[in-house]
C-alpha cells in the first residue's frame, strides 16, 4: 500500500487545522489567565502585574515577642524563620535589602498591651558615598510611617504597633523603597539596593528590649529620629 493512501493529502490538512486550533486555544487560555487569573494576591503582585520585587514565601516566621533579633552573621539562626522575602546575607554587618521591597513575619506569643517595632537599618554606600534611603513601614498591609535613614552606621528606631494587629499572635511587615539604587547598568530591579537591617523585633512599648542572646539593649530619644508618621 503506497504512503499517499496512508496519509492523503486533506487528512495532513486537517490534522494541521486541528493542530493550529488546540495551539491557538492554549495561547488564549493563557492570556485569559493572565487577564483573570484565580491565584493568590501576592502571586498576582509578582508574577503578573510585576508590582512588587518580593513574593511572599510559607515562612514560619517564630519568635520570641520582647526580644530583639540580630540580623548579623552572629544571628543567623534565629533571623532566617523571620525573612520572608526580599534579603541577602547575612554579611558580617547586616542583611542586605534586596529589590523594591522586603517582608518580614513574626508570629509567636505576645505580651498583653501596647507594643513596638524595633528596627535598626543602616543606609547603602555606593562608590564610598552614603545613598539616604526613605523606608516606608507598612504593618499588615497598611502604612504606618516612613522611616529616614541616612547614614552608612545603624540607625534605631522605635514605632508603635496599631491596636489589636497582634491579636492573632502574627505582624506581617513590610519595608518599601522608593529610592532603592541600581547598582549596575544591568541590575534588574529584583537586585537594588537600599538599606542594611542589623536588628529587629517587637517589643512591650516603653520597655526596653532584650537581644535574643540576653543581652539588654538601652534605648534613647534618638530611636524615634527620622520617624514620620505614615
Amino acid at each position: 500500500m503506497s504512503s499517499t493512501a496512508i496519509f492523503s493529502r486533506p487528512a495532513i490538512r486537517w490534522g494541521a487545522y486541528a493542530l493550529a486550533g488546540l495551539l491557538f486555544a492554549a495561547e488564549a487560555g493563557v492570556v485569559w489567565l493572565m487577564l483573570n487569573p484565580d491565584v493568590p494576591e501576592d502571586f498576582r503582585a509578582y508574577y503578573i502585574d510585576r508590582s512588587t520585587t518580593c513574593l511572599n514565601q510559607p515562612v514560619p516566621g517564630t519568635y520570641a515577642f520582647g526580644t530583639v533579633v540580630d540580623f548579623t552573621s552572629d544571628g543567623r539562626e534565629q533571623a532566617m524563620p523571620l525573612r520572608v522575602c526580599g534579603w541577602e546575607g547575612p554579611a558580617g554587618d547586616g542583611t542586605h535589602a534586596v529589590g523594591t521591597s522586603s517582608r518580614l513575619r513574626f508570629r509567636g506569643d505576645p505580651q498583653p498591651g501596647a507594643h513596638e517595632l524595633v528596627l535598626d537599618l543602616a543606609a547603602i554606600s555606593r562608590d564610598g558615598d552614603p545613598q539616604p534611603q526613605r523606608v516606608e513601614v507598612l504593618i499588615d498591609g497598611e502604612l504606618t510611617n516612613t522611616l529616614d535613614v541616612a547614614l552608612p552606621e545603624p540607625q534605631s528606631f522605635r514605632l508603635p504597633v496599631p491596636d489589636d494587629v497582634l491579636a492573632d499572635g502574627t505582624l506581617e511587615l513590610i519595608l518599601r523603597f522608593p529610592d532603592a539604587v541600581q547598582m549596575g547598568e544591568t541590575d534588574p530591579d529584583t537586585r537594588y539596593r537600599s538599606v542594611k537591617l542589623t536588628r529587629a523585633g517587637i517589643v512591650p512599648a516603653g520597655q526596653d528590649a532584650v537581644e535574643e542572646q540576653g543581652r539588654t539593649a538601652v534605648w534613647n530619644d534618638l530611636a524615634r529620629s527620622g520617624v514620620h508618621g505614615g
